[in-house]
């Protein structure tokens, strides 16, 4: 018989607490006990035979430190000792190798950075390169065994789908109000059964709360009296509680040390079936159990309520968790603590995008077994150095998205080409079709083994399919779908995604040419073929390239030569035969993101011209290349004809890739404006970010750096610091360029941290811009030119808060809408209060900006406001709405009229009351509102009706209904009387008509005075007597004979 504590063949073994809880779990295992044996015996499994001991085979694989042996850091045996995986290059392919040596299924995740702490001993393996299709991960191209760079916070680690199967369970706490209290029971047999409370202590309790995840045990009475109600289980299924059959089945002694992960490493003593006496049933309450209500973790903007932005409740306020010190064991805490299973990723950099408010805790650590985040290390509630683009984030089992990585291609002529389909809830379902594009094509081809995507396709199903991905948008360089950006689980019809891949060992298509089917015949360019198999929707490539043999370059292959790692180096091209490079003119980021895509090495960080990594030899086959960056090969890409240039090879344009694990050194990076393409200019040296002095600084320079940064043509080049002051060091000055430098770098300057400036001359720019960030907005107004402002960034849109909001910033949106001049900048929700993300706050526009997108403003979604202070604007609009009074007796009184689309409109008196026409006075510049009376209708015209005003608006048409227009009215027509403006000097018109009658009067008087004295015979008796014809009324010019009676001054008194 074996020895106590040991384990003895296939022999039945006896013992006290000698037996070891991996003994009872063989028993457990069997599912008999040894017949004839008494209670308390325990026997290994029928037909079980023991392991030998034996030492690990070289190239063998774990994964250690993980909560699960299918999760955890990757450690590989060589020369007698384990080591760790550097994570440099550590992607999704080389995760899958690791997964299906470990017999864990599929990767979900590849993590690097100790996301399972750091490994001790030998960093083994470094720069692995694997296709992905290999058995060991030792057959993977790597540096010499032995041979890094790397310390061992940067070990890899590897996430595998069997990890999200959960362990068969063996413990629970029952008949308490929440799974982290209650009776202590055990799977015993398939029964449940009890632990008997004698023995029963803090280090067991200790044990307990950590294995199942519940954080520390509470100062709670140990035990229950023997007579509780131990089958009140969870479920309450027949055959779950302990007290289901005769007799009762108790583990009457356990004896731990609290160090132990689980009660299986404890000693533990015989079975009994029997009811506990002294000192009743053990009971344990873990500290998970007090912090379980209210819920203090939520996931924030993510797919489902199990992945997003982890957000902790605090001081009644949701703050974010900082990414510094973020891993796996903090993720699996919050999954368990939200009831969401296992963890599957634990993102950091504001992967579901920035929060808001506080950011509550920094420098988290957790082992991975506590009850809540709140149990863990950290620096303190609010104590932190981070940015919400450091937001912390998860994915959690429950959210179902690990699903996404169960993919094929159906209904197309090979197994690469067809209808995008998901597996989920056991039923395949398609990807809508509406934001499908080439990156999210070329993650799904390589992730299911083929070449490049060559083309994508909407193809129109049935309404009885399931659409299981309603929106899917990637950068191109994710390893697998789970990584994009995804909205999932159900959508409204629409049609479904579908891609034609490059088949594995096909030859990538020349320009203007791609492959068909092996089992089709060739077609015409622009004919669309008609095989079996095939959705009519699809349209297939033209035919045209033929496949070369294996091993040999495919026609517009493309490497990188010449640098420390195949994802940095001289761009060659293969063509003709022969293998050439690329010519720098024009050469800038956006071709550079082509060529990292073509060779899989992620996304580009840099791409540096004059030969950065050597000069090449052989032709230059390309020069003047124009990628727009979304095209899945180089040769895709606009450029002069094959092998016609201007150039020599001290221009050979290279790339550096984020697979190259190199950092894209000198760094360039605008801040201090919401949009990318504007800001404060800052480059990286020494691993410290520095601005520019705006000394010599002008378009040539900005010009520069626009190009470099992919950012189209610059527009101005600030400088006085106008996108705020930067800190640290100044890292150049007198920077002068030609304009056409590939980089902002290979410009003349002073050396770096000379200068004679201060951040008060901090250099700005403002460029053209690709991207839709500054895309705008008016809703909720009375007409397209007024409204509340949205902005749309990353996708959404989101309002605009007013603090900082005035004239010039709605000048921005008005001429960025092509609404003409603004009118008036309203806070305070003027126009309804929006919802979703309060984008943008404290804008300060010069107004001459193309779009809001390139205002000064802090980063996007970093303030503190509510959409009660969402801004509005109201612009004149294209054709600026006009009011006039018609009728009245001034400028300040008559009917009211409206231009509204080059139209005169009559308002319908039905609506009108004195706060329309107080708003109407105030815009004409007039005094406060007397009356309001409705008057009879003018003849003709037509009328525009539903005017509501409060009073307080600022313009008449502010006051119109959302769609409204010209109709028909059977009231009145409004009219207004407002008084003079406060003052305004009078009207002179009865003044004018007075001196007019004056003027009058006094001329007949004088008249009549002249031709009393100055006409013969004209006196008062003669007035009434007739004239004669020839008479006049006026003297003339005097003739000789008159002259005695028209001489004035002798006949005067």
């Amino acid at each position: 018989m074996a020895a106590p504590g040991a384990l003895g063949g296939s022999r039945c073994a006896r013992g006290g607490l000698g037996l070891t809880w991996r003994l009872l779990g063989l028993l457990h295992l069997g599912g008999a006990l040894c017949a004839g044996v008494p209670p308390g015996e325990a026997v290994l499994p029928s037909g079980a035979t023991p392991t030998a001991s034996g030492e690990p085979q070289e190239g063998q694989v774990r994964l250690a430190g993980g909560p699960h042996r299918c999760a955890g850091r990757v450690e590989v045996f060589h020369a007698g000792r384990w080591g760790t995986v550097c994570d440099d290059s550590w992607e999704l392919r080389d995760a899958q190798v690791t997964c299906r040596q470990v017999r864990c299924g599929h990767a979900l995740w590849a993590p690097g950075a100790a996301q399972f702490g750091r490994g001790s001993g030998v960093i083994w393996l470094d720069e692995t390169n694997c296709t992905g299709s290999e058995a060991h991960l030792a057959e993977c191209p790597a540096r010499t065994w032995g041979r890094n760079d790397c310390y061992h916070g940067e070990d890899a680690g590897a996430v595998c789908a069997d990890s999200l199967e959960p362990e068969p369970p063996h413990l629970r706490l029952a008949g308490g109000r929440h799974r982290c209290e209650g009776r202590v029971e055990l799977l015993h047999l398939g029964r449940w059964a009890g632990l008997c409370g004698h023995t029963w202590g803090p280090p067991e309790a200790q044990v307990v709360c950590r294995d199942l995840g519940c954080g520390t045990p509470l100062d709670a009475p140990p035990t229950a009296a023997p007579g509780g109600a131990p089958g009140d289980a969870p479920g309450g299924a027949p055959g779950d509680a302990p007290g289901d059959a005769p007799g009762q089945v108790w583990l009457e002694q356990v004896s731990c040390k609290g160090t132990e992960s689980d009660l299986r490493q404890c000693r533990v003593g015989p079975w009994r079936e029997r009811t506990c006496g002294r000192g009743g049933v053990a009971n344990v309450t873990c500290s998970g159990s007090a912090l379980a209500t209210p819920p203090q973790v939520r996931l924030a903007d993510g797919p489902h309520r199990c992945a997003g932005r982890v957000e902790v409740l605090h001081l009644g306020r949701w703050g974010t968790v900082c990414d510094d010190t973020w891993a796996f064991p903090a993720a699996a805490v919050v999954c368990r603590y939200l009831g969401c299973g296992q963890v599957i990723a634990a993102p950091p950099r504001a992967r579901f995008g920035p929060g808001l408010g506080p950011v509550w805790l920094d420098g988290l650590t957790c082992t991975g077994e506590e009850g809540a985040p709140s149990e863990c290390r950290h620096k303190g509630w609010g104590v932190h150095t981070c940015e919400h683009s450091e937001d912390a984030g998860v994915v959690c089992a429950g959210s179902g998205l690990a699903d996404l990585t169960h993919l094929r291609l159906a209904g197309g002529a090979h197994r690469c080409a067809g209808r995008v389909q998901v597996l989920h809830e056991g039923r395949w379902g398609g990807v809508c079709a509406l934001t499908w594009a080439l990156p999210a094509a070329d993650v799904t081809c390589r992730y299911l083994g083929c070449g490049p995507a060559l083309r994508t396709a909407q193809v129109s199903v049935g309404r009885e399919e399931l659409t299981w991905v309603e929106s899917l948008r990637c950068a191109g360089g994710e390893g697998n779908l789970l990584e994009c950006q995804v909205k999932v689980w159900g959508a409204p019809y629409c049609p479904h995604a579908a891609v034609t891949c490059a088949r594995p060992g096909e030859a990538v298509p020349r320009p203007g040419e791609a492959l068909a089917p092996s089992n089709a015949t060739p077609v015409h360019a622009g004919v669309t073929p008609t095989l079996p198999g095939v959705p009519p929707a699809v349209t297939l490539p033209p035919a045209g390239a033929t496949l070369e043999p294996s091993g040999e370059p495919q026609e517009g292959q493309v490497r990188l030569a010449g640098g420390p790692h195949r994802c940095a180096g001289r761009v060659e091209v293969f063509h003709a035969g022969r293998w050439g490079t690329v010519c720098d003119d024009s050469w800038e980021l956006r071709d550079a993101q082509v060529t990292c895509r073509q060779v899989r090495c992620g996304h580009a960080l840099w791409a540096p011209g004059a030969a950065q990594f050597g000069e090449g030899a052989g032709p230059i086959w390309l020069d003047g290349l124009r990628c727009v960056g979304t095209e899945a090969h180089l040769a895709e890409c606009p450029a002069r004809p094959w092998g016609q240039h201007t150039c020599n090879h001290v221009e050979d344009a290279s790339a550096i890739c984020s697979g190259s694990g190199l950092p894209a050194v000198p760094q360039v990076r605008l801040s201090g404006a919401p949009d990318r393409c504007a800001g404060r200019v800052e480059v990286q040296h020494q691993h410290l970010w520095g601005t520019v002095c705006d000394d010599t600084w002008g378009l040539p320079e900005a010009q520069v750096l626009c190009a470099h940064l992919g950012c189209g043509p610059a527009l101005e080049a600030p400088g006085a610091a106008r996108y705020g002051r930067g800190s640290g060091p100044i890292w150049l000055d007198d920077v002068t360029c030609t304009g056409e430098e590939p980089d902002l770098f290979r410009c003349g300057h002073r050396p770096w941290g000379q200068h004679n400036c201060h951040h008060g001359e901090d250099a700005g720019v403002v460029c053209a811009g690709n991207s839709s960030s500054g895309e705008v907005r008016l809703a909720a107004g009375p007409h397209l030119c007024a409204g509340r402002v949205e902005v749309l960034h990353d996708g959404r849109w989101g309002t605009v808060c007013e603090h900082g909001w005035d004239l010039r910033d709605a000048q921005v949106v008005c001429r960025q809408l092509g609404c003409g001049p603004a009118l008036e900048a309203p806070g305070r929700a003027r126009f309804g209060r929006g919802s979703g993300q309060v984008w943008l706050s404290e804008l300060t526009c010069a107004g001459s900006e193309r779009h809001l997108g390139q205002c000064p403003a802090p980063p996007w979604g970093s303030n503190t406001c509510g959409h009660g202070q969402d801004a509005g604007v109201v612009c004149a609009g294209a054709d600026p709405p006009q009011v006039r009074l018609q009728g009245g007796p001034g400028p300040c009184a008559g009917q009211v009229q409206v231009l509204l689309n080059r139209t005169w409109l009559q308002v319908c008196g039905l609506t009108w009351g004195l706060p329309e026409a107080q708003v109407l006075c105030r815009q004409l510049g007039c005094g406060p509102a007397l009356s309001a009376p409705v008057g009879p209708h003018l003849p003709g015209g037509a009328w525009l009706a539903e005017l509501t005003c409060d009073g307080s608006e600022t313009q008449l048409l502010e006051c119109l209904r959302q769609g409204a227009g010209p109709g028909s009215c059977t009231g009145g027509a409004a009219q207004v009387r407002c008084a003079l403006p406060a003052g305004a000097a009078p009207s002179c018109a009865y003044l004018v008509a007075l001196l007019v009658l004056l003027t009058s009067l006094s001329g007949a008087l004088l008249w009549l005075t002249l031709r009393a004295r100055c006409v013969p015979g004209a006196s008062p008796a003669h007035l009434g007597a007739p004239r004669a014809s020839s008479a006049i009324y006026l003297p003339g010019r005097a003739s000789p004979g008159d002259a005695e009676a028209l001489q004035l001054m002798d006949d005067a008194p």
